[in-house]
């Protein structure tokens, strides 16, 4: 059964300026696992520079579109 997790991912771009800096986004990821988070994060981040720093069960029950 899949569940909710939050992932929080350091990733690096590219300000104004042309310097490259890094910020921590989040993301709400449906998966069975841990590691299977760590697949579709992979997956979705497949190109740039980026590192999972947590990964986290959430209390979220549903998402409603």
């Amino acid at each position: 059964m899949d569940q909710y997790y939050k992932a929080t991912v350091k990733v690096e771009f590219e300000d104004k300026k042309g310097n490259m800096k890094w910020r921590t986004e989040a993301y709400i990821v449906s998966a069975v696992s841990p590691t299977d988070v760590e697949a579709k994060i992979t997956k979705e981040l497949s190109t740039g520079n980026w590192e999972i720093k947590s990964i986290s069960v959430t209390n979220i029950v549903d998402v409603i579109k």
